[in-house]
């Protein structure tokens, strides 16, 4: 089987906490708390280890902060290749209480041309003999507008399945180089479109029709697929002949950061396996909800991804 490459620039220290109630202006003592070494690539990374699949992800490590964050992900056997930087690894607090996630995300190392050039020069070498390139997540500030769109043309001329997960700028950069998936959230797929919207994690009642409108849209603009996910609603997908919903099985919601990212994984999962997209998405579906139902960003149940997948199936 060809190697999975995931381009994962800004790692980040995930801190996930969970107390009794969160509120402006009062201390707060954590009932249940959890460190890890995180960002979007290695959520993905987790949640394939957890259904015996691997992914190299690549990344970039600045500072103390950084050192800390590939020796946590080298504990728990995700495979790193990372180029330092000058600067220090951001941090990214997700609090969880009765009330939806707060989630506080730095935005990591300032890299300059140098060093986004060498990090870019690490991804296209390992990107050769790949079968499989995703990339996931934010970047640090200074990377230029259109390094994704380089990383995704260079991945298709090797002949690679490519899948895009970022936002912004670099997102709409990216939809022109024509990747085989593109999977904004709801929030992610209107800010392409030109409208203003809150990065929450609640789900606006029209959710499904205003992902449906936007996925049709966005298909015209270069990518194979468009997938917008819509938080415990489901997705809608859509590719040159038809546009789909897929609902989300109903779960008991502990921490639904991250859930994309194991729905990313899912789909690597069934593409390595040599399943056709929409197999690949029910299993995504699955991943990301059995995601939600843990603490740790990006860490699933194997059985419970099983049992859910049933539940599509049905």
């Amino acid at each position: 089987m060809k190697r999975t490459v995931v381009a994962c620039p800004n790692l980040s220290l995930d801190r996930t906490i969970r107390v009794e109630r969160a509120e402006l202006g009062r201390v707060h003592r954590s009932i249940e708390s959890d460190v890890r070494g995180g960002g979007k690539g290695v959520n993905v990374a987790r949640a394939l280890r957890a259904v015996d699949r691997e992914a190299l992800v690549v990344g970039i490590a600045a500072g103390r902060t950084g050192r800390a964050v590939i020796g946590l992900l080298e504990d728990e056997g995700i495979t790193v290749t990372d180029t330092e930087v000058a600067g220090e690894t951001r941090s990214c607090l997700t609090v969880l209480s009765e009330a939806p996630p707060t989630v506080f995300n730095e935005s990591g190392p300032h890299v300059g041309d140098e060093s986004w050039s060498r990090y870019e020069s690490s991804v296209v070498g390992l990107i050769e003999g790949a079968g499989i390139f995703a990339f996931s997540g934010s970047l640090p500030p200074g990377a230029p507008a259109g390094s994704v769109a380089r990383l995704i043309e260079r991945a298709r001329a090797a002949g690679c399945v490519t899948i895009c997960d970022t936002s912004g700028e670099y997102l709409k950069a990216a939809l022109e180089a024509g990747p085989d998936i593109v999977k904004p959230n709801l929030a992610e797929a209107l800010g392409l479109l030109g409208q203003k919207v809150d990065e929450s994690v609640d789900v606006p009642d029209n959710a499904l029709e205003l992902a449906r409108d936007a996925a049709a849209e966005l298909r015209t603009r270069g990518p194979g697929t468009i997938i917008v996910t819509v938080g415990s609603e489901g997705l809608v997908y859509a590719t040159e002949g038809a546009t789909r919903i897929v609902s989300s099985p109903q779960i008991d919601v502990v921490n639904p950061v991250g859930a994309g990212d194991c729905f990313i994984a899912g789909l690597i999962a069934e593409f390595q396996s040599g399943a056709d997209l929409h197999e690949a998405i029910l299993t995504g579906v699955a991943m990301g909800a059995a995601g939600c139902e843990t603490i740790p960003a990006g860490l699933v149940d194997r059985g419970r991804v099983r049992e859910l997948r049933a539940e599509l199936n049905v």
